[in-house]
C-alpha cells in the first residue's frame, strides 16, 4: 500500500508542478514575476558578455568575500619557463623564494615537471595572482592551500617483495607521472597494504579495489610542495595545511588547518559571516571538487545564503579538455564536475579577468533601473542585491502574453500530455496485435504444496499462502495497464501495451513479493521458501517477459485469446528464469527511460532457447532494493549458453586481448558489404567457440562487433594465450566466401585477417548500466591496446616477460609454442620501452607474420631484435 500511495503522490505533485508552472508563466506575462533567468549566467556554458556592471556590492569584491586558491604547488605543476614569463600579471619578474638547482632544466630554461603534473597548472598562477591582489585592496579573506605530507605517506606507492615485476603501475610510482588504483583484491606479495591510508574514504576504495596510490608528492619541506615561485601571495593571506599524518590521506581542503591559529577552513568560514567564496586552483576534478563540495553541503555554516563560486579561468584538472562549457569539454572530468557543482547550486564564472567574471556572476543585479535594460525596473527590495524585473504590461497585450505563455505550457509539458493520451488509450482494452507478455511462476512449487501436506498445512498453503500471492501480483495490475490472460495453476500471463509497463508492474510485484507478510508456517519449508534478510521473504517469483506481433486475437468467452509463437516463447524465457529474478528476451530491448523504479540489469549472455530459431541474448533485471540476488548465480535453464555472463567476468588481476579486422573498409569495397558481413559472422563465431572452452573461459566485453574490433577479458595469462593461439589457427583452416578467397589468394593469410595483441595486470571491473555487460578501465587496458597496434593481420603480439613468465612457472597444458622476436617498441603513453614478440602455434602460421610488425604514432620501433637473434619454439615435452 505504500507503494502506491507514493505513485500517487508523485502523480499529483507532477500535476501540481504543471499547474503551477503554467500560473507562474502567466504571472509573469502579467507583470506580476520576476525573470527567472536574471543573474543566471547565459546560455549553459558560455559567459555572457554585456556592458551593464549590476549592483555595485555585487560586481566589486567585499570583506566578506573569500577568495580559496587550491594546491598551486610545484609538484602539481607542469613544465613552464622558468623565468616566470608564463605569469603576465607579476608585479615583479624575480621568483618568491630561491629555485634549487635541481628544480631547474640543463639549460636553465624551464622548471621541470611535477611528480603529479596537471597539464597546463601554470595557466592558473596567472589568474590567482588577479584574484589575491584584488582581494587584498579589498580586503577579503584570503586563503592558500597546501597538501603537506611527510617522508613516508600512506598515499604514496608501495610494493610488496617482488613487486615492481607485476604491479602494472610500477612507472607511475618511480617519482615521475600517473598513478595506481588497487586495492583488497591485489595480492599482499604485489601491493603492501599494511601501511595503506585508514581514513574513511580511502578504506572504502581500497574495500572496492578502487584504491588510489600516488607517487611521492608534496613532501614537506620539499621544493615540490612550495607554491609557485611566481604565486604572489599577500601578507595577510592564511595557509592552511592538510594531509600532515602519515596514515591518512585528504581529497578535500575544508578540514585544513592554519599551523599559527590552529583554525580550519570550515572554522574560518563558520566564524566570519563570509558571504562569497571565490574557488580555483589544482585539480578541477580532484581536491578543487571535493574542497567545493564539502563548502556546499556542510551543515556547520551559520550563514546559510553563502555562494560558492568556482573561477573556471582558474581551475586545470587531470583529466580535462578545452570546451565551451565554461572552459571544459562537457565530456572530461573537468566538464563533469562543473556541471555537477551547478547541480549542487555552485556558480561558475568563465572570464579570465576579474572584473569580467564578477561582472558575469552579477548579471541581472542592480541598484538603479539605469543597471537594466529597456521594459526592466530594479527591484530594490531583492536580496542580497538588488534584481531586475519586467515593467507591467497592458492589459491587451497580457492576454496575448497569457495565450502565448499557455501555449508554451503545452510545448514544455508535451510529454505529460502525449503519456494521457496513450494511457487512455490503454484504459480501453488488451493489445490485438503487438503485444507484451509476462509470465510468472513460483519456484519449487510443486515440492511446497507437498510438503505443506505432509505437514499438514494443506489450508494454510491454500488460503493462505497461494492467496496472498494471487492478490500482490493482481494488486497493482491496472496500474500499469495489464491484462489477465490466464491462470495455469500458479503460473500467471500477463498482458500489456508496452514493455515499460510490463517491467515496472514486473517491479512492483517483486518488492511487493518481499514486503507481503506470509504465513510463518510457510518459511524456510523447501529450498524455494528460505528466508534470507534483506534478500527472500517468502515465495520466489520467476518472471519472464518477452514481446512480438501474435498470428491471431480473438475473444472467446469474454476473454481476449492469442495465438502465435509468441505464446510459446514467453513461456521458454520464464521457465529459463530463477526465483525472485525477471528476465527479459532480447525483443524487449532496449529498455525506455521512463521506468520509474529503479532497478539493475545483468547481461546473462547468448542461449540457444525453446521456440527460438535465433538466439536470445537474455537480460536479469532486478529491483534496485533487491540487486543482492544477482549474487545467487543461479544457473539458467537454457538448450545451450553461447557466450559468458556478466558473473562469469573476471576482476582484479586479469589479462586483456584485443582483436581487429585489419583494412575493413578496402574488404568491404573489394568484395562486397554483404560478403564481408558473412566472414565477420564467422570470425566471431570461431572467436567464440574457442572463448567458451574450459580451458580458456573468458569474457567478451562487446559482442558482434560490425566493426571488426572486440576485446576480451581473461582471469589468467594462460587461458588467454591459448584462446589467441587456438584462434588463430582455426582462422587460417575456415571456408571462407569465394569472393573474399579469390581476393586473398595472393596474401599469406586465408580469409579475414585478424591481429590480436593482449597485456596482463589489474584492471577495474564496472557494469554499464543501460546494457549489464561488464566493462573494464585502467592502465593495462590501455597497454593491450597499444600492443595490439604493433600486430599484423594473422599475428600475436605480447609483452616477452609476461610470456617468460609464464612458460617458466605455468605452462602445464600448453602446447609447444613457436616465438619470435619483433624488438623494442616505445608505445604511446606508457615510460619506457617495451619488448615484444609474436607467438603461433606452428611453423608455417609463424612464417606468415614472422619479422613484420607495424609503427604508428601509437608505437614506435626503438630497437630491432639483437643480431642473430633466433626463433625459438618452447617445447612443452
Amino acid at each position: 500500500m505504500a507503494r502506491r500511495t507514493r505513485r500517487v503522490s508523485h502523480e499529483r505533485r507532477r500535476a501540481a508542478f504543471v499547474a503551477c508552472a503554467l500560473m507562474s508563466v502567466i504571472g509573469v506575462a502579467n507583470g506580476v514575476g520576476a525573470l527567472a533567468l536574471t543573474g543566471a549566467s547565459g546560455v549553459l556554458g558560455k559567459p555572457l558578455t554585456t556592458t551593464r556592471k549590476g549592483a555595485r556590492k555585487c560586481a566589486a569584491l567585499q570583506p566578506n568575500d573569500a577568495v580559496i586558491a587550491v594546491c598551486l604547488q610545484n609538484d602539481f605543476m607542469d613544465e613552464r619557463a622558468a623565468d616566470g614569463s608564463y605569469v603576465a600579471t607579476a608585479t615583479h619578474k624575480s621568483s618568491a623564494y630561491a629555485i634549487p638547482k635541481a628544480a631547474v632544466s640543463k639549460d636553465r630554461l624551464t622548471l621541470k615537471r611535477g611528480t603529479l603534473a596537471v597539464g597546463n597548472a601554470e595557466q592558473v598562477v596567472d589568474v590567482a595572482n588577479q584574484w589575491l591582489a584584488r582581494g587584498a585592496a579589498a580586503k577579503s579573506r584570503l586563503m592558500v592551500t597546501l597538501d603537506w605530507h611527510p617522508k613516508e605517506h600512506c598515499s604514496f606507492c608501495r610494493f610488496g617483495k617482488g613487486g615492481k615485476q607485476t604491479l602494472d603501475c610500477v612507472w607511475g610510482c618511480e617519482g615521475t607521472q600517473g598513478l595506481c588504483v588497487t586495492g583488497a583484491g591485489v595480492p599482499q606479495e604485489v601491493f603492501d597494504s599494511s601501511n595503506r591510508c585508514v581514513d574513511e574514504i580511502s578504506s572504502n576504495d581500497y574495500v572496492q579495489s578502487r584504491y588510489f596510490q600516488w607517487p611521492p608528492h608534496c613532501v614537506a619541506g620539499t621544493f615540490g610542495a612550495e607554491l609557485d615561485p611566481y604565486l604572489e601571495v599577500p601578507p595577510q593571506t592564511t595557509t592552511l595545511k592538510t594531509s600532515l599524518a602519515s596514515d591518512r590521506d585528504s581529497y578535500s581542503m575544508y578540514s585544513a588547518k592554519d599551523d599559527k591559529s590552529g583554525s580550519s577552513m570550515e572554522d574560518i568560514l563558520k566564524n566570519e559571516n563570509i558571504g562569497r567564496v571565490f574557488v580555483m586552483g589544482i585539480a578541477t576534478d580532484m581536491v578543487v571538487k571535493n574542497t567545493l563540495w564539502d563548502i556546499l553541503s556542510s551543515k556547520a555554516l551559520n550563514n546559510t545564503g553563502l555562494q560558492a563560486v568556482l573561477v573556471a579561468a582558474g581551475v586545470r584538472g587531470v583529466f580535462d579538455e578545452p570546451g565551451d562549457y565554461y572552459l571544459s569539454s562537457p565530456e572530461s572530468g573537468s566538464g563533469v564536475m562543473k556541471a555537477e557543482a551547478i547541480a549542487r547550486g555552485a556558480r561558475i564564472v568563465a572570464s579570465t579577468s576579474v572584473d569580467d567574471a564578477l561582472e558575469e556572476l552579477c548579471q541581472g543585479t542592480c541598484d538603479f533601473d539605469s543597471d537594466c535594460d529597456k521594459n526592466m525596473v530594479c527591484d530594490v527590495t531583492a536580496k542580497p542585491y538588488g534584481r531586475c524585473q519586467a515593467k507591467p504590461i497592458s492589459s491587451g497585450l497580457a492576454t496575448a502574453a497569457t495565450l502565448i505563455a499557455m501555449l508554451g505550457s503545452l510545448i514544455v509539458f508535451r510529454k505529460d500530455i502525449i503519456e494521457s493520451v496513450n494511457n487512455r488509450h490503454k484504459s480501453k482494452g488488451p493489445p490485438t496485435s503487438f503485444v507484451v507478455l509476462v509470465e510468472t511462476d513460483i519456484e519449487g512449487s510443486s515440492e511446497l504444496w507437498e510438503k505443506m501436506g505432509e505437514l499438514g498445512k494443506g489450508d494454510i498453503m491454500k488460503n493462505g499462502v497461494m492467496k496472498l500471492h494471487d492478490e500482490v501480483l493482481r494488486k497493482s495490475m491496472k496500474t500499469y495497464f495489464g491484462y489477465e490472460l490466464l491462470v495455469r495453476g500458479d503460473a500467471f500471463l500477463v498482458a500489456f501495451h508496452s514493455v515499460s509497463d510490463a517491467l515496472s508492474w514486473a517491479l512492483q510485484v517483486q518488492l511487493d513479493l518481499m514486503e507481503a507478510a506470509w504465513p510463518a508456517e510457510s518459511h524456510n519449508v523447501t529450498a524455494g521458501t528460505q528466508q534470507e534478510f534483506g534478500r527472500y521473504n517468502g515465495l520466489r517469483v520467476r518472471m519472464g517477459i518477452h514481446c512480438g506481433t501474435v498470428d491471431k486475437c480473438i475473444k472467446h468467452q469474454g476473454k481476449i485469446v492469442y495465438e502465435g509463437a509468441v505464446m510459446k516463447q514467453v513461456t521458454s524465457v520464464a521457465d529459463a528464469g530463477v526465483g525472485g529474478g525477471i528476465l527479459l528476451s532480447q525483443a524487449t530491448l532496449p529498455l525506455s527511460a521512463n521506468i520509474t523504479i529503479p532497478y539493475v540489469m545483468f547481461d546473462q549472455g547468448l542461449h540457444k532457447m525453446n521456440d527460438f530459431t535465433k538466439p536470445q541474448r537474455l537480460k536479469e533485471i532486478y529491483p534496485e532494493a533487491l540487486q543482492s540476488r544477482c549474487e545467487v548465480f543461479a544457473k539458467l535453464d537454457t538448450l545451450e549458453r553461447l557466450t559468458p555472463s556478466f558473473h562469469s567476468a573476471p576482476e582484479g588481476d586479469v589479462t586483456m586481448i584485443y582483436t581487429h579486422v585489419v583494412g575493413l573498409a578496402d574488404l568491404q569495397k573489394a568484395v562486397g558489404i554483404k560478403v564481408m558481413e558473412d566472414a565477420l559472422s564467422m570470425v566471431f563465431e570461431t572467436l567464440r567457440q574457442a572463448l567458451m572452452r574450459p580451458h580458456c573461459a573468458g569474457y567478451d566485453c562487446r559482442g558482434y562487433e560490425r566493426n571488426g574490433e572486440n576485446m576480451y577479458v581473461f582471469g589468467d595469462y594462460k587461458s588467454c594465450l591459448l584462446f589467441a593461439l587456438e584462434s588463430q589457427a582455426e582462422l587460417q583452416k575456415l571456408e571462407w566466401p569465394s569472393e573474399l578467397a579469390e581476393y586473398m589468394k595472393d596474401s599469406n593469410i586465408r580469409g579475414v585477417p585478424v591481429r590480436m595483441g593482449m597485456h596482463s595486470g589489474p584492471l577495474k571491473r564496472i557494469r554499464i548500466p543501460s546494457e549489464g555487460l561488464a566493462d573494464y578501465y585502467g592502465e593495462s587496458a590501455n597497454r593491450a591496446a597499444r600492443v595490439m597496434s604493433v600486430a599484423v593481420g594473422g599475428q600475436i603480439t605480447c609483452v616477452e616477460s609476461e610470456l617468460n613468465k609464464v612458460l617458466a612457472h605455468e605452462s602445464d597444458g600448453l602446447p609447444d609454442i613457436v616465438i619470435d622476436q619483433l624488438g623494442t617498441f616505445s608505445l604511446k603513453g606508457i615510460p619506457g620501452v617495451t619488448s615484444l614478440v609474436q607467438v603461433a602455434l606452428t611453423t608455417a602460421l609463424a612464417d606468415n607474420t614472422a619479422g613484420k610488425f607495424k609503427e604508428s604514432k601509437k608505437a614506435q620501433l626503438v630497437n630491432p631484435p639483437e643480431e642473430g637473434a633466433q626463433r625459438r619454439i618452447h617445447n612443452i615435452s
